[in-house]
């Protein structure tokens, strides 16, 4: 312990040194410098809290990221990066900026350099506003910063969608992440299914989005935030069946159905080609097992997706799972759908899973008999 609080204040003593160094104004080799030391700073653990004990240190970071050298600017918002990478340092960082007089604007310069077309600094950005974004205790407050101008989201989203929008080559993967931390909250939900926006029909295609696992698994995040919401049910099982596709296209393969089965599926999903692959990451195909079990709480919804042949998609995902993918978490995931699809409304003999008040005993009982499951599966 000693070690470590030793190693602190030299990181503490060693940072106020080049605090001189990191005003706007200075000489641009002494400025590089001294971020280059900062930079290296926030890479690890002591370097990390000394800095964010030291509010001049913030402001000089926060000054530099507008700095005309482009090195520089980036420097500094790679060291917010790293700093708001925990939840801790994040609410630091957003907390620091608005308490200064005038209050830095953090999130609306994040947001200009992300919909800035001709912006070189966009992917980082982009990062810092993911780190702040995944603070439950910030979302909120991000939000309604973000709604107080009604051209923010469509911007965004337009950022998003238009893979060549970054003159500079910017990606914006993480774009998707933000929006996933944002439907965390009622608030980012209710925002995600409003219809003036056409947030999801926007996204949805970047569930299958195979150059990027980062712009694919925040996709199937925000799908999965929503499912566990039931006030959206509808709107996710509509007669479109586009976000129904959305989940469930990455869990399919290559293999056929009987033409009762095809006429069954929605459109998209009929008759795949023999190229077809599954998702490859098992905790984004957990995460869409799970939000499929979450459409299967009422027994409307139960119903809709029996007609839609989802059991029979299961079925065959689970003989895949087994022999190929042998991921016990995700088999797990696949036999609790199942388990409710395969049976008639009259055993189950429930209206709402949701409304079900389980006894503690009961609830600790099922979580034994998962991870029994998990030790003993394949």
């Amino acid at each position: 312990m000693a070690n470590a609080e030793t190693s602190e204040d030299a990181h503490t003593a060693t940072i106020k040194e080049l605090i001189t160094f990191m005003h706007p104004t200075q000489r641009l080799d002494l400025k590089a410098v001294a971020l280059t030391h900062v930079l290296s700073l926030t890479g690890s653990e002591e370097g990390k809290k000394a800095i964010l004990t030291l509010n001049d240190v913030l402001v000089a970071l926060f000054n530099l990221t507008n700095d005309d050298n482009h090195t520089v600017a980036k420097d500094a918002i790679l060291s917010l990066i790293n700093l708001s990478a925990e939840g801790e340092g994040a609410i630091r960082v957003y907390e620091t900026a608005k308490s200064l007089i005038p209050a830095f604007p953090l999130i609306s310069e994040a947001i200009k350099q992300i919909t800035d077309e001709k912006s070189k600094l966009a992917d980082p950005w982009t990062m810092v506003l993911s780190n702040l974004t995944r603070s439950e205790k910030l979302v909120e407050d991000i939000i309604i910063e973000l709604e107080k101008d009604s051209k923010t989201l469509p911007s965004l989203l337009k950022a998003f969608t238009k893979l060549d929008y970054n003159n500079e080559k910017a990606r914006l993967h993480y774009l998707a992440p933000i929006f996933c931390n944002l439907t965390q909250s009622g608030r980012g939900r209710k925002l995600a299914c409003n219809a003036k926006y056409d947030f999801l029909e926007k996204i949805l295609p970047f569930a299958s989005y195979e150059p990027s696992i980062v712009r694919r698994g925040g996709t199937i995040g925000i799908l999965k935030n929503i499912c566990f919401d039931p006030m959206y049910h509808s709107i996710i099982l509509n007669e479109k069946d586009d976000i129904l596709h959305a989940i469930l296209y990455p869990l399919c393969g290559p293999e056929e159905f009987t033409d009762e089965e095809n006429d069954k599926l929605p459109l998209e999903l009929q008759y795949l080609p023999e190229t077809k692959t599954r998702e490859e990451d098992p905790d984004l195909r957990k995460m869409l097992l799970e939000s499929l079990l979450q459409l299967c709480a009422t027994k409307r919804y139960r119903e809709i997706l029996r007609s839609k042949s989802v059991y029979e998609i299961l079925r065959e995902y689970h003989k895949w799972e087994s022999k190929f993918g042998k991921d016990k978490e995700c088999l797990l995931a696949c036999e609790n759908v199942v388990d409710i699809l395969i049976k008639k409304e009259e055993e189950i003999g429930l209206d709402n899973y949701k409304e079900v008040d389980v006894p503690e005993d009961v609830a600790h009982k099922f979580v034994k008999e998962d991870n029994e499951y998990l030790q003993n599966v394949l």
